[in-house]
């Protein structure tokens, strides 16, 4: 028997990687094991309501402590790691844990399993290889669960990690398999998961509406948070389509396990993940599953035997699939899938085979015990020192110190990048007019003022803000000898995008300041 501490996200929402380790600690726990489980409070103590029950389904009490994580190794906050190592520090000791475990990197946790002897374990999932250009000073946790080998490979590739795939649990309540309709009855397709660029379902959206125009029937069910932009394209389209009736944006659910019963079909139209969680729900509750080819999906979902695979990520492809699907309807071909796509569940996802690879993994970890690097708290003071000082110093300028404390680190290894790139008659642009950007303009002045900045980039404002001139960024972006510094995080990948097909080159001509989105 073990005593594992488990450190989540933050308390205002869960997201699918800690509703992952959240799960893996509900086994643990039935398995006989001490856990402990972690929200951070570094933004508040806040739980959201449709999260209070998932604690109580699965018998979890949270305890909050202050740290900071990141889904990668720009974002490393070492502020929050000089400020709250000591205090973490006396919680897990008194804990006498045999095993750390948290959602994303968690630093701060990594160095005091490090001091303290105890082995750390990371679960996180896709990366890009523009993360690993740097040479950071070693803060990372080394061994590593992913729910892909897709992404566990290209960790230990990247990073050298001890990694592991295991996927997702699925606690199945009721075996209810659906039955699928008559094709003169209609379908229930429904796409789960927050509405972003990356789960694409603007593309999905397209694909049931050719597929209506070719013949299908049925409607299509959007579950997932939908207060951003690219909601609001995915509304729009369906509005100017004249879709609603059979296109609807459900919002978040916080109990899927009725749509589930409720559906037919999951259309996964995404194009980074690393193992959608709801394919492995979907196929416990019996729905057929239409998918992209996406990171790991292609390990276990084979195109014709256990669900439908697209060739690509488009709307065509994405339609081609809906209507094979509905040309299977009442044939035996379907049956044999949807059988399929169950032994698939019981072979991967099932609580008693997780429960197994897990504690294999632990075992492992708890054996081998490696520290991943000799590097402690006292070097992470000892280098970031200066800009701690400086931070502190002028703390009460900042109007959202934890947004400019999240940059630090990376602005210490890009500084001389950035100065390098502002030579004489360049001008300098901040992207973006809201909290982020104000952090970035925080953050320059204070740390950068020797870079006068000319003005602010937004093409949804005019005028001034914070005193400086917003200009369009289709005003600036053809000029030579520009520098950008980006305060967005909503919508930043379309503004990289726009950055790339103008010639502008990551760390060059353009660095990010906010929150890393990708």
């Amino acid at each position: 028997m073990y005593t594992i501490l488990y450190f989540l996200d933050y308390g205002e929402r869960l997201g699918g990687a800690a509703n992952t380790l959240l799960q893996q600690a509900s086994l643990m726990k039935r398995a006989g094991n001490n856990i402990m489980v972690f929200v951070s409070d570094l933004f508040g103590r806040h739980t959201a309501k449709e999260y209070v029950d998932i604690y109580a389904r699965n018998d979890i009490e949270i305890t909050y402590t202050t740290y900071r994580f990141s889904s990668q190794p720009e974002d490393i906050d070492i502020i929050c790691i000089d400020e709250n190592y000591e205090q973490l520090k006396e919680i897990i000791e008194e804990a006498k844990p045999d095993l750390l475990h948290s959602v994303q990197i968690n630093p701060l946790v990594e160095l005091i399993g490090r001091e303290l002897q105890i082995p750390h374990i990371m679960n996180v999932y896709p990366l890009l290889p523009e993360f690993f250009c740097l040479d950071y000073i070693d803060v990372f946790p080394h061994y590593h669960i992913c729910d892909s080998w897709f992404w566990a490979k290209e960790w230990n590739k990247y990073w050298g990690t001890d990694s592991t795939c295991i996927r997702t649990v699925v606690h199945l309540k009721s075996n209810a398999e659906n039955e699928i309709k008559r094709t003169d009855e209609k379908t229930r397709y429904i796409c789960a998961g927050v509405l972003s660029p990356g789960k694409n379902q603007l593309e999905v959206i397209k694909a049931f509406h050719n597929a209506l125009k070719k013949g299908i029937s049925g409607s299509l069910s959007f579950y997932g948070y939908d207060n951003n932009d690219y909601a609001e394209k995915c509304k729009s389209y369906i509005e100017r389509n004249n879709l609603s009736e059979l296109v609807q944006i459900k919002g978040f659910c916080a109990d899927m396990e009725k749509v589930y019963q409720n559906s037919d079909v999951l259309i996964c139209g995404s194009t980074r993940e690393s193992y959608p969680n709801v394919v492995s729900e979907a196929m416990a509750y019996g729905l057929v599953v239409i998918s992209t080819p996406v990171a790991g999906v292609p390990e276990l979902l084979k195109d014709g035997i256990n669900g439908y695979l697209t060739d690509d990520f488009t709307s065509q492809s994405i339609s081609r699939k809906i209507l094979e699907f509905h040309g299977d309807i009442g044939k035996e071909r379907l049956e044999k899938i949807r059988r399929n796509s169950y032994k698939t569940y019981e072979q991967y996802h099932s609580p008693s085979l997780v429960t197994k690879q897990l504690l294999k993994y632990y075992d492992h970890v708890i054996r081998d015990n490696k520290k991943s690097s000799e590097v402690g708290v006292a070097d992470i003071r000892n280098t970031f020192a200066e800009y701690i000082n400086i931070y502190h110093e002028n703390c009460s300028c900042f109007t959202d110190p934890k947004r400019v404390s999240l940059k630090l680190w990376y602005l210490y290894y890009m500084k001389e990048s950035i100065e390098t790139a502002v030579k004489k008659d360049t001008s300098v642009y901040i992207w973006g007019t809201g909290i982020y950007g104000t952090a970035v303009k925080e953050l320059a002045e204070i740390f950068l003022p020797a870079i006068p900045i000319h003005g602010f980039l937004d093409s949804k404002k005019e005028g001034t803000f914070k005193g400086y001139t917003i200009y369009n960024p289709d005003e600036i972006l053809p000029k030579e000898n520009i520098v950008i510094l980006i305060g967005v995080v909503n919508g930043q990948n379309e503004i990289i995008e726009k950055l790339k097909m103008w010639g502008k080159g990551f760390n060059k001509e353009y660095f990010i300041l906010s929150a890393r989105a990708w």
